[in-house]
């Protein structure tokens, strides 16, 4: 089981649906949502101080306060893994819709805390209006919170809704005038050895600023179905969760997550969650309160060597099909268990993970080309994808 400190178990706790583009008439949040900016500095690379970065970016970066009535708020420790490495590696598939599998089958998933003894995190505002994004842990079970601006002003705040499954959620500020919003970074194409800073507060302490490089892309932690996370080694401490991390021009590339933490301190190795992956969830949360990704009804598993040896299979990559749910859009579609996956659509399927997330993607109801391999043979479908809803009651 992945290990995790002081955290309770997940819940994937709804709230009011309705799209946020009735809230204050704002029918176009869409182009300003996912719109980037220009750099908050001039210049790239490494910098000789970044005073000029954390001044025009800290007006951006929020607290996250959620206070019961009589309990003090404590800092929100990010996710915590490293009691045991090989947890890390094991995933033996997951099913569409169902979650991550462990080893003897059982979904598992980084436990987390509730905020019933009060936590305390970080955000970001992505529009002037007062539109935050923030981790699902941070705020998870709370329907009101309050928003602590750099400036040291508080506002209340709503959550509009959540995602336990990328473990983003998205509050909105009760509060009148503009806010200072981010400008959005290119997480597809950020590369290893680029600088990034993370602002938030660590331990309460309100526009903490750190900076290292990123350490690695693409990371599966075990953290749920759709892990791809960048590796950092920036300080990330309790209290960073939710917050941004920024590229060298000051635009956000990542939301900072979790940490790998045998001590449970900061050791160097943080995890986030790509800003391109957190944008598009998060738009979907603003506009409609929940979160809808595509899904064909199937567990899988990764393709190995060792597993085509037993198949006397010369395919060693792909995703597996191990279990096909019975009635659901692959059964129908005629995917078979022991099926190879190696295509879907335009894009080459090399594991598990690739078709997991290519087909949370793919637009609900639409008819997806597929190229999978069969007792040796190379067989073409056409995969009708179906809905997956999270965040609602």
């Amino acid at each position: 089981m992945i290990a995790a400190v002081a955290l309770g178990t997940t819940a994937l706790v709804g709230v009011a649906g309705g799209a946020i583009a009735a809230d204050d008439g704002r029918v176009n949040i869409a182009d300003r949502f996912i719109a980037s900016g220009p750099a908050a500095v001039a210049s790239t690379g490494v910098h000789a101080s970044l005073s000029d970065m954390v001044e025009a970016v800290g007006p951006s970066v929020v607290q996250i306060q959620v206070k019961p009535a009589a309990l003090q708020a404590l800092p929100f420790e990010p996710t915590q893994f490293g009691s045991d490495d090989s947890e890390l590696a094991d995933r033996l598939g997951q099913l569409f819709g169902f979650g991550m599998q462990d080893r003897h089958g059982q979904f598992e998933a980084p436990q987390r805390q509730g905020p019933q003894r009060g936590s305390l995190g970080s955000g970001f505002i992505v529009d002037a209006s007062g539109i935050v994004i923030t981790n699902n842990h941070v705020v998870n079970g709370a329907d009101r919170v309050t928003v602590q601006m750099s400036d040291g002003r508080e506002f209340s705040g709503r959550v509009l809704g959540r995602d336990a499954k990328i473990d983003v959620a998205v509050v909105k500020i009760d509060g009148k005038g503009r806010f200072t919003p981010i400008k959005w970074g290119d997480s597809d194409h950020i590369r290893v050895g680029d600088s990034v800073f993370a602002v938030g507060s660590p331990f309460g302490l309100g526009n903490t600023v750190t900076s290292g490089i990123v350490s690695a892309r693409g990371r599966e932690i075990g953290a749920g179905p759709y892990d791809d996370f960048l590796q950092v080694d920036a300080a990330i401490n309790s209290g960073n969760s939710g917050g941004p991390l920024f590229d060298g021009a000051g635009r956000v590339v990542g939301v900072n997550t979790a940490i790998f933490s045998p001590t449970g301190g900061n050791v160097g190795i943080g995890f986030a969650i790509p800003a391109a992956m957190a944008r598009k969830v998060a738009l979907q949360i603003a506009q409609n309160g929940h979160v809808s990704r595509g899904r064909i009804g199937v567990s899988l598993q990764d393709m190995s060597p060792e597993i085509a040896r037993a198949m006397g299979s010369d395919v060693t990559k792909g995703a597996l099909i191990a279990e096909v749910e019975d009635g659901g859009a692959a059964a129908r579609s005629g995917l078979h268990r022991g099926d190879v996956v190696r295509r879907f659509g335009s894009r080459p399927v090399d594991n598990g993970r690739d078709l997991a997330r290519a087909v949370a993607e793919a637009r609900i109801g639409s008819i997806v080309p597929t190229q999978v391999v069969r007792d040796g043979r190379q067989v073409s479908l056409n995969l009708r994808i179906a809905s997956e809803t999270s965040g609602q009651s």
